[in-house]
């Protein structure tokens, strides 16, 4: 199938506030968008959202694709009404510095910027160092007191950065990890026609602090297969050798080989790379010593799961200028598609 997706999706998707554990914006929006698409459709305990569509055999895949987003979790209010916070998910403190965030509170969103010492008063010493978590705080502009009325710890924060398009098919926008498999997985789930599978295509919350929902989402359903989808860093940018660039842009679905959570069994990688070679869906093997999936829970559950991560190749991971290809999107779609739609031997 020629891939034709819609592009506006994912740009809604990256726009919405997601943070670990706060999906419900991601959520509900998907439910909107799918209810035409799917048999049925159910969220869980934990707020993850499974939708079922009705295949033409006996066996099941299970599909993942995480909708949360790394993010900030105000802890403390100070006399003057600046705020200071804890990171929920894995996010380099020095791409914090000087940034716009969306305080997320019961009366609203408010615009914020991070900010620290300003160069002209600190010493040599400390401008030779990495700035810290501790040393940021979110400044919203507003007096005192009534910071203290809307804001309370608790209260999360989005990193804000608009969706665009640019160069020769990028696109740069926050939370591509993991809305951009989240779109791919919607995309799917809209195409899929009678599939061989049944499938359950479950976009699952607080990945980003654990593989949670991934987790207990896998004990509800008998699956005989799982490809979960989601980002992975590339690192093919100067200063990085070739022999450490885990997936580069443009080079098609990274097929997970081996990652800190998993080892995807011999048959199923090969089974894909046949696939993508026989159907001309350009991939790439992805091994990565560090860093894991919703696949590392998955494979886990019951008496094991025949498992394996399709990855779509990420730069600046865990920031607001992320970057991905369309070409790469469009091919893990093709892939997951495929398998959904024909079924696997594996």
């Amino acid at each position: 199938m020629d891939a034709k997706l819609d592009f506006s999706i994912l740009k809604t998707l990256t726009e919405l506030p997601g943070v670990s554990g706060r999906e419900t914006a991601v959520r509900e929006y998907l439910k909107n968008l799918l209810k035409d698409s799917a048999d049925e459709i159910s969220t869980d305990t934990l707020g993850n959202l499974i939708v079922f569509k009705k295949g033409t055999s006996d066996k099941n895949l299970l599909f993942c694709a995480h909708m949360d987003e790394v993010g900030l979790m105000i802890h403390f209010v100070d006399e003057r009404g600046f705020l200071r916070f804890v990171t929920v998910g894995g996010i380099d403190p020095r791409t914090l510095l000087a940034q716009r965030v969306r305080v997320q509170t019961k009366s609203g969103a408010l615009l914020g910027i991070i900010g620290t010492k300003p160069a002209h008063i600190t010493t040599e010493a400390d401008r030779g160092k990495a700035v810290g978590i501790k040393e940021l705080f979110i400044d919203l502009g507003l007096p005192a007191d009534e910071v203290k009325k809307r804001v309370e710890p608790g209260d999360w924060a989005v990193l804000d950065r608009s969706y665009e398009e640019f160069g020769d098919g990028k696109i740069s926008a926050k939370a591509l990890d993991n809305r951009a498999g989240v779109f791919v997985l919607a995309e799917v789930v809209r195409a899929l026609k009678n599939p061989f599978y049944n499938v359950y295509a479950v976009f699952t919350v607080q990945e980003e602090v654990g593989l949670r929902g991934a987790t207990t989402a896998a004990y509800g359903v008998k699956a005989d297969v799982s490809l979960c989808l989601d980002t992975t860093g590339a690192a093919d940018i100067p200063g990085c050798a070739p022999q450490d660039y885990i997936c580069s842009l443009g080079g098609g679905v990274g097929l997970t080989a081996l990652d800190a959570r998993t080892i995807t069994p011999e048959n199923l990688l090969n089974e894909l790379k046949q696939i993508c070679d026989t159907h001309n869906i350009r991939r790439q093997v992805r091994v990565a010593p560090r860093g894991g999936n919703d696949a590392g829970a998955v494979h886990l559950s019951k008496t094991g799961v025949l498992t394996c991560g399709l990855s779509v190749p990420t730069r600046n991971i865990h920031s607001n200028v992320e970057i991905i290809s369309k070409q790469d999107l469009e091919n893990t779609f093709r892939l997951a598609y495929w398998a959904g739609q024909n079924g696997l031997k594996a």
